[in-house]
């Protein structure tokens, strides 16, 4: 079986694919990665075959505005950031509100990822090459759009609580109460995409959902959106990594990592990494602290407690914590859940919210929103983490959890059958319809 990987140009996002991308390859099946050019080396550095299509710097591809597209891209996206996914806010829950967020959501990061250049290279290699089945990652709908195109079998890959799926139920339902026809720009621009390469075929919603969903997160956190899904347990690729000296000697006292991104900053936070750090001055605790080398030069002195790192494998990192504070990335949330340590998040938008609270109501962590987040209460709940025996205890059950899913190498045959049970499925199919209920 030859199957092709589209993935987000991302490094956060590819490494979720990574395990299942070398368990069907080490079953004897072909495996390419297609990407922007920006993910290249992070493919190839996986030891896996990459296919560059499109563009570099995919978010200034227009040769005429860039300057103007990155902006748009940057406003819309922090609009679809700032969206409230988990709803706080009813009013933002109307379908004037969900139309809006489908048409900037589109428009500044659907169809910037997916654009016309990288989606012709896709589409002509996947000519070329003939996937029998397409995996996409959850926000490249490039991927939905060369298989149906080819006759290939495709799988969304979730790694992440599906809140945009969610949304779009939510905004079907409000549609098909309204009188008369209504706009879906989702629906619209995929149709005008897939029917650039094949005139005879149109939207389906299967399209955005995959004919199946690969989902790595833990099945305590999933939603049930009456979706078919393979739950795969999430494997930690963290990249080429190296474990460093100090980390091969046992900790003389309780480990927090704390981890935000190389950057080391939360836009929304109303104070620094270094004023975060002075915070945990004094804790019986070591502070392993990773910051990027430009982030580091620019920081003062750090309290005696504090351990700077630019990178550190967290798969190596977070089985010696104690706790982990962090801001709901993809790969630290899923890796600290893999080891049963309890987390701090500290949640800024997107789905950081809602991954937020499902730790919460399991048990396993606690979250301070970054827009109001104070060095003191980031104290405290780092203390409870290190002290309150029930947050290890509810750890060790999401984790149980965890290690019941099927190994990726486990999942190989079920992809198998699932490709082979959706092959061809792209002549003529009416669009499908999602049966949906209201939001609860």
């Amino acid at each position: 079986m030859k199957v092709l990987f589209v993935s987000f140009p991302h490094h956060t996002h590819y490494f979720s694919m990574v395990p299942l991308a070398s368990a069907l390859r080490t079953a004897g099946h072909e495996v390419r990665v297609a990407s922007h050019p920006d993910l290249t080396e992070q493919i190839t550095g996986a030891g896996l075959t990459a296919v560059p299509v499109g563009t570099p710097d995919w978010y200034f591809n227009d040769p005429h505005a860039p300057e103007l597209l990155g902006q748009i891209l940057e406003d819309g996206s922090a609009h679809v950031q700032g969206f409230d996914f988990t709803r706080d806010d009813p009013g933002q829950w109307t379908h004037e509100s969900l139309l809006a967020l489908e048409n900037i959501a589109v428009a500044s990061l659907y169809a910037s990822v997916s654009n016309d250049t990288m989606l012709d290279d896709l589409v002509a290699y996947a000519r070329h090459w003939r996937p029998d089945l397409v995996i996409w990652e959850q926000h490249t709908f490039a991927g939905a759009v060369a298989a149906r195109a080819v006759g290939a079998a495709h799988a969304r890959l979730l790694h992440g609580v599906d809140i945009t799926v969610r949304a779009r139920q939510e905004f079907l339902r409000l549609t098909a109460a309204l009188p008369g026809p209504a706009q879906d720009p989702t629906a619209e621009w995929l149709g005008r995409a897939v029917r650039r390469y094949a005139p005879h075929l149109g939207f389906t919603e299967d399209m955005v959902t995959g004919q199946w969903t690969v989902d790595i997160t833990p099945p305590g956190s999933r939603l049930d959106l009456g979706l078919r899904t393979v739950g795969v347990r999430h494997v930690p690729h963290n990249g080429p990594s190296v474990v460093p000296d100090w980390l091969r000697e046992p900790a003389d006292r309780p480990r927090v990592c704390l981890t935000l991104g190389l950057s080391g900053e939360l836009d929304h936070a109303p104070f620094s990494f270094g004023a975060l750090l002075d915070g945990l001055a004094g804790l019986d605790a070591e502070i392993v602290a990773t910051l990027g080398a430009d982030a580091r030069d620019q920081l003062g002195p750090v309290p005696d407690n504090v351990r700077l790192v630019e990178f550190v494998p967290l798969n190596d990192l977070l089985p010696t914590c104690a706790a982990v504070v962090h801001h709901g990335g993809i790969g630290t949330r899923a890796t600290a859940e893999l080891h049963g340590v309890p987390q701090l998040l500290l949640p800024y938008g997107w789905d950081t919210v809602a991954k937020a609270r499902r730790v919460a109501e399991l048990g396993h962590g606690l979250y301070l929103p970054a827009d109001g987040l104070t060095v003191d209460a980031l104290r405290t709940a780092v203390e409870r983490l290190l002290t309150e025996e029930s947050f290890t205890k509810a750890a060790d059950r999401v984790r149980t959890e965890i290690l019941a899913e099927p190994t990726p190498n486990e999942a190989v045959r079920l992809l198998e059958r699932l490709a082979a049970e959706h092959a061809g499925q792209t002549t003529d199919a009416p669009p499908s319809t999602v049966t949906t209920a209201p939001f609860a």
